[in-house]
Parts: C-alpha cells; structure tokens; sequence
C-alpha cells in the first residue's frame, strides 16, 4: 500500500481552535500516565499523518533545532555533504554542515526557481554522505522535487541519506516518505496551525545505523536519546507537555476531516 502525507484545508484562523483549547486544558504531569498515553497517541498520529511506518521522534525545539539535530547526528567532521539550496533555508542547511564541519557542496537555484536535476548529479559524489534540501520554499512558494531526487539516488545507487525539511509542506503538498526513500522528514507543530516550539523527525532505519558511525559531538538533539524515551511514552527531557496536547488535538481534527 503507497503511504502519503495527509493533505488538509487549513483553518480560517492561524492557528487551530481546538489546539489553543487543548494547550489551555493541558496541566498533567511529565511523568504521569496520562501524558505517557497521551504522547504515544500523538506519536502514532504523526506516524500517520506523514504516511510513514518509520519511527517518529520529538524535539522541544523550532525547526531550526530539528535541521540541527539531522546534521549532528547524521555526519561526521569531514565528510561531504550536498545541500540544493533557493532560499535562507537552504542558506540554513549550509551553514549548519559548515558548523558541524562538513566539507559542503551547493547547489543553488533562483528564490524563485527550482533545482536542475543534471547539476544535482553532476555534484553528487561516491563520498556524499547525505542531500539536504527543503520540499518548498515557503517565501518563494516553490516546491522543489524531493521524488525525482529520491529517484535520483537510487539510480546512482548512492549511499546518501535524503534528508527533507518540510516544515512549510506538511498539508500541502504530497510526500511519500517511505515509497520514495526520503530518510528524514522534518516538520514542526506550525506544520499543523499549532504554536511554534515543536519539531519531529520521521527517521529510516538507515539514518539511525548511520547514527552509530556519527562522532559528532550531540546531547540535548541526540535523537537515539528521544527513540529509546518515546518507545516508553516519554521525552528525553522536560517535554512541552501543552505544545503536544495542541499537537494531538490538531492532529484529531485532521483525521476528522477525510471522516
């Protein structure tokens, strides 16, 4: 069975009603059952609101904490790494694999263009270790071709993890994360018309192999931490227990609405 991001109308206000109600009612313990079967509800809602039967994990951080926590756990110093850059976003991905230094090859396309798959195949290396790119552009409002890179990959039978941040796609556009072999897929709870603060990573088995060869220095955004805690209905550390029931509720609402 093909698997796909859902798809949703957005609310007519910014951020979901029922989420704001939700975050107001959340007063339950971190510890507590209640928000153990609560998280692992949530949880399982993520994994079937982006189609995927990958493990999902939860960081208490924006997007930018999430597209950090990819790069720290996914590479080492030294290796080399593709970014398809258009915009400050992928602005963004090159300056955090220079950071955690990585030897960093661009390729870039207008703001409010789109990636030649010939010049990403031309800079795809046999010692590439991972492509980061966005699946949309959301100040140019262009989406970018996550299925043809994918596709891309395995006919050069590269060992390259895809890693895709679409915080702005989520909703709106359509991902196929395991059918097209996206190995990390970021979103965030404004993903979902819910407060900022939230991020989660949809991972393949892949990626978390990866993470044992990675030397990368990580604590807080270390996601083996977060996978081993959520199998138990836990966060690594202090969960934003408000943000997840906004979550949850948002999640409930969209699901409503194939009903």
């Amino acid at each position: 069975m093909i698997r796909k991001t859902r798809l949703f109308t957005p609310s007519p206000t910014p951020l979901l009603p029922a989420a704001q109600q939700a975050m107001a009612a959340a007063d339950m313990q971190p510890e507590s059952p209640e928000f153990r079967t609560l998280y692992l509800h949530v949880l399982s809602q993520l994994k079937e609101f982006l189609g995927t039967e990958n493990d999902v994990v939860c960081l208490s951080a924006s997007g930018t904490g999430a597209m950090e926590a990819s790069v720290s756990n996914l590479t080492s110093p030294g290796d080399r790494v593709l970014v398809l850059s258009a915009g400050k976003y992928g602005e963004r991905w090159t300056a955090l694999a220079a950071n955690f230094g990585c030897a960093v090859d661009v390729v870039s396309a207008p703001h409010e263009g789109t990636f030649s798959l010939d010049e990403i195949k031309a800079k795809l290396k046999l010692e590439t270790r991972c492509v980061f790119m966005q699946a949309t552009e959301s100040l140019a409002g262009v989406h970018h071709p996550v299925e043809s890179v994918a596709k891309l990959l395995k006919e050069t039978e590269s060992e390259a993890l895809l890693v895709v941040d679409a915080i702005a796609a989520l909703g709106n556009t359509e991902l196929q994360v395991d059918a097209w072999g996206i190995d990390a897929l970021i979103g965030a709870s404004q993903s979902l018309m819910v407060s900022p603060g939230l991020s989660f990573l949809a991972l393949s088995e892949k990626t978390w192999g990866r993470m044992e060869a990675s030397y990368n220095p990580r604590y807080y955004f270390d996601l083996r931490k977060q996978r081993k805690s959520a199998r138990q209905g836990e966060m690594a550390y202090t969960p934003p227990v408000a943000l997840i029931a906004a979550m949850g509720a948002a999640l409930d609402w969209i699901a409503a609405q194939e009903a």
